[in-house]
């Protein structure tokens, strides 16, 4: 069970996030949407109509968007504490005019204070129901709004999982179509070092003559005295 400070956190990013991104969940989202369980001609004493309740239900529930079965349970009970809420302010009132009336048939000069005295306990045990409905209704809420946090914050998950989901890569080429390519591909260009010198090469001669390089005699060294 997730704590107070989760939900909170889920329902403050719920609040910042645009909702889902891709069509998956954008689709899912579309489809959360669950009608009241509420049966509004079996929920109704006598002078209550059953098509105000069934308005009642289809408000909060529009306003609501259940998306789940346990998010619906928590709607039906608001619709009920909304429902008791107004039947209860109803009762109250049919007490006082009751025992206003009983009062102002015995002449009482003040018939609306001896209308509570005359119905202390009724008004009291009515004052408690009311108070058990209140906190009925704000528990309600409470726990709708941390199960909606809870399903939103999973819902932008996966959509964010979804969308960084790597692409399969590409299929390598089978080794004999490698070796293929390799043969029919064209032959480097020939590099500066392996083209044609196109400095002329230099002629060889044979052993120099006796006569020196111009022809002439070399002369002999001078003999010694």
């Amino acid at each position: 069970m997730a704590t107070d400070k989760q939900t909170e956190a889920n329902r403050q990013n719920a609040q910042k996030s645009t909702g889902p991104r891709t069509a998956e969940g954008k689709a899912r989202s579309s489809m959360n949407h669950f009608k009241t369980g509420i049966d509004a001609k079996s929920a109704i004493i006598p002078g209550e109509d059953p098509a105000q309740l069934q308005a009642l239900a289809d408000r909060i529930c529009a306003e609501l968007k259940p998306a789940t079965e346990a998010e619906r349970h928590q709607v039906d009970i608001i619709v009920r504490c909304d429902w008791q809420a107004l039947r209860y302010v109803r009762c109250e009132a049919e007490i006082w005019r009751r025992s206003m009336e009983y009062s102002i048939r015995k002449n009482e000069p003040n018939p609306m204070a001896e209308g509570y005295f005359l119905a202390p306990k009724n008004l009291g045990r009515l004052d408690l129901r009311l108070e058990k409905n209140e906190r009925l209704y704000n528990s309600a809420r409470r726990e709708l709004e941390r199960l909606q946090a809870n399903r939103f914050a999973a819902e932008v998950f996966e959509d964010g999982a979804a969308e960084s989901t790597p692409q399969p890569a590409e299929t390598e080429a089978p080794a004999e179509e490698l070796g293929s390519n390799l043969q029919n591909a064209p032959e480097p260009p020939a590099t500066p070092s392996q083209a044609t010198d196109p400095t002329p090469a230099t002629p060889k001669f044979g052993p120099e003559s006796a006569s020196g390089p111009l022809g002439t005699p070399d002369e002999a060294p001078p003999k010694s005295a």
